[in-house]
C-alpha cells in the first residue's frame, strides 16, 4: 500500500512537471497556425492555416540556416563521439603518467563559465581567419569536458575481467575499445548524442559572436533576426520556434531509451 502511494505521488509530480513543459510548446504550435487576423483569439482547428510556414520559408533564408545548423551540429556531434569517447576510455582504463593531472584539468574546465572563454577563443579564430566559416563554428567544440566525464564514469562500471579475457585472446587496447567497449556503451553514447545535439542545436552566443554574414547564420541566429523583423506578428515568431524545436524532439524520441539506460548506469563508480 505504501509503495502504491509513493508511485501515485511520483506519477502525479511527473504529470505536473510535464504540463509546465508541454503547454508552452503547445501554445507555440497553436499560435504558429493562426492567421494575422486571428492573433489573440481562440479559434477552432478548421480556421488554422499553414501560411505562416510558407511565409517563413519564402521570405527568409530558412533553408540555408537549416543547412548550416545541420552541418555544424553533425560536425560537432561526430567530433564529440570520437574525441570525448576515446579520451574517456583512456582516462578510465589506461594507466599512464599524468592521467590524474589530465582528469583534474578536465574537471577544472567544467567549472569555468563558458562566457569567460569566448574572448580568447574568438581571438584565436580571428587569427586563424575562421570568421564566417564552418571551421570556426565546429572545431572549438569538438571536445566537451562534461561529456568526457560522463563517458569516463560509464567505462569505470565495466568489469575489468572483460578486458583481461580479451587480452588473453590476443586483443590489443584498440581492438578492445572498438570490439568490446563501444558495443557495451550504446546507452552512454545515446546520452552523449542527446546532450551534444541539443547543446549545439540550441547554441546562440557563440554563433552570433562569430558570424556577421547572413549566409553563415545557424538557425538560432537566423530566427532571432526573423523575430526582430516580424516582432509585431507573434504567429511568425512562433513558427520559427516550432521549426527550431521539432528536430530536438525527434532526436530525443529516437535516443530516449539509450539515454535512460545511460543515466541509470553512468556515475555508479567513482
Amino acid at each position: 500500500m505504501e509503495n502504491r502511494k509513493h508511485s501515485f505521488f511520483r506519477y502525479l509530480l511527473l504529470i505536473v512537471f510535464s504540463i509546465f513543459f508541454i503547454v508552452p510548446f503547445g501554445y507555440a504550435i497553436y499560435t504558429s497556425l493562426l492567421s494575422k487576423a486571428d492573433i489573440g483569439h481562440l479559434v477552432i482547428p478548421t480556421k488554422w492555416t499553414f501560411e505562416n510556414y510558407k511565409d517563413v520559408f519564402v521570405n527568409s533564408d530558412l533553408l540555408i540556416w537549416y543547412k548550416n545548423s545541420i552541418i555544424v551540429t553533425l560536425g560537432i556531434l561526430i567530433g564529440n563521439l570520437i574525441v570525448n569517447t576515446m579520451a574517456a576510455y583512456s582516462l578510465a582504463r589506461l594507466n599512464y603518467k599524468g592521467r590524474g593531472v589530465v582528469f583534474f584539468l578536465i574537471i577544472g574546465m567544467m567549472m569555468v563559465p563558458y562566457q569567460v572563454m569566448i574572448i580568447p577563443i574568438f581571438s584565436m579564430i580571428v587569427d586563424l581567419k575562421w570568421m564566417n566559416s564552418y571551421y570556426g563554428l565546429i572545431i572549438p567544440f569538438l571536445f566537451q569536458g562534461f561529456l568526457v566525464f560522463l563517458m569516463r564514469q560509464f567505462f569505470l562500471t565495466i568489469p575489468k575481467e572483460l578486458e583481461e579475457a580479451a587480452e588473453v585472446d590476443g586483443l590489443n587496447k584498440i581492438s578492445i575499445f572498438f570490439r568490446i567497449m563501444l558495443p557495451l556503451s550504446k546507452g552512454a553514447l545515446g546520452t552523449q548524442i542527446i546532450f551534444s545535439f541539443t547543446g549545439t542545436w540550441n547554441s546562440f552566443v557563440w554563433p552570433v559572436t562569430l558570424v556577421n554574414d547572413s549566409r553563415w547564420y545557424v538557425l538560432t541566429v537566423g530566427l532571432n533576426t526573423l523575430k526582430n523583423r516580424y516582432f509585431e506578428w507573434p504567429n511568425l515568431t512562433m513558427t520559427g520556434v516550432v521549426l527550431l524545436t521539432v528536430p530536438i524532439i525527434i532526436v530525443f524520441l529516437i535516443f530516449q531509451r539509450q539515454m535512460e539506460q545511460g543515466i541509470a548506469t553512468t556515475g555508479l563508480k567513482g
